[in-house]
Parts: C-alpha cells; sequence; structure tokens
C-alpha cells in the first residue's frame, strides 16, 4: 500500500462530495441534512483551483483518493477553522484519519496562525479520538440545531 497526500485539482469534479457521502453513509441523515452544502463546496473547489490547492488536499492509497482535508483561512492571523475532514470507511480505524489530520495542521501552521479549530458532532465519537491524538484539546460544547447531540469545538495552538 502506498499512501501519500496530493492536490485536490489531481482528480476530477464530485470526487469531493463521493467521498463525504461514502464516509457518512453510516446514517442517511447526514448527507439530507448537509448534502447540498456538500455539493456547493465541491463546485466551488473545482471551480476555483487556487483555493482548492491551498485550502485542502487528499489522501491517497494506490492512487485512489481515500480522504481529504479542508480548512478555511479567512479569519487569519487568528485563527484557521478545520472544514470538511474524512476518510473513506473502508480505511477508518487504521490511523489514516489522525495521519491526514496531522499532515493538515504540519501545512497550515508553516503560515502561524494563533490557533486552530475545528467543530464537530457529539455522536461522532471516532472523530472526537481523531481529533485528540492528533494534538487538538476539547473547549466547548453547544446545542446542534436539528441534529442529534450537541457540537464540539477542539482548538489546537501551533505556536506554543
Amino acid at each position: 500500500m502506498k499512501w501519500s497526500f496530493q492536490k485536490i485539482t489531481l482528480f476530477p469534479r464530485g470526487t469531493l462530495v463521493a467521498l463525504l457521502r461514502k464516509a457518512c453513509s453510516f446514517d442517511p441523515r447526514w448527507e439530507k441534512a448537509y448534502g447540498g452544502s456538500w455539493r456547493e463546496f465541491d463546485a466551488f473547489f473545482f471551480d476555483h483551483p487556487e483555493n482548492a490547492d491551498f485550502c485542502g488536499f487528499f489522501s491517497v492509497l494506490d492512487s485512489s483518493p481515500s480522504g481529504f482535508v479542508s480548512w478555511d483561512p479567512r479569519r487569519f492571523p487568528e485563527s484557521v477553522e478545520i472544514g470538511h475532514n474524512c476518510i473513506r470507511p473502508d480505511w477508518k480505524g487504521r490511523g489514516f484519519g489522525t495521519r491526514q489530520m496531522r499532515e493538515a495542521l504540519r501545512r497550515i501552521s508553516v503560515a502561524r496562525p494563533r490557533k486552530i479549530f475545528v467543530v464537530t458532532s457529539a455522536p461522532l465519537l471516532p472523530a472526537q479520538r481523531m481529533y485528540e491524538r492528533a494534538g487538538f484539546r476539547g473547549c466547548g460544547r453547544e446545542p446542534a440545531a436539528g441534529f442529534p447531540g450537541d457540537r464540539i469545538r477542539y482548538e489546537y495552538f501551533p505556536c506554543r
């Protein structure tokens, strides 16, 4: 198995949304709630390749995209927000998500934001553990409107 990180623009339009669908296939409510925004995200990145390759990458296993992570730098230098982050279900539980997140933190940290943050849902226990293994610390919860479980905020401080 060969694992690498590659530019988003090396793959066809629709690959981002397809991976999000696969990653969230365990519960159809995710696609029902977020499928429209996933399609908008995919279209935006492929319509703006300069953003796609600056603010995200694919994790590729044996030439097939197996996951990806993206981030939003618009609040820089105060913070950078991790956006979509997923691994295909058949590769979950093998450490690939942590590896992918550590690579994202390495790339983002080069710009020296004061903090990097991410928000996830309380029912997503594997995501919580992955963020913690990558170095994030939980810093707050809030009710999630229209979806089960609280939203949990995690922060990472690259310059400390």
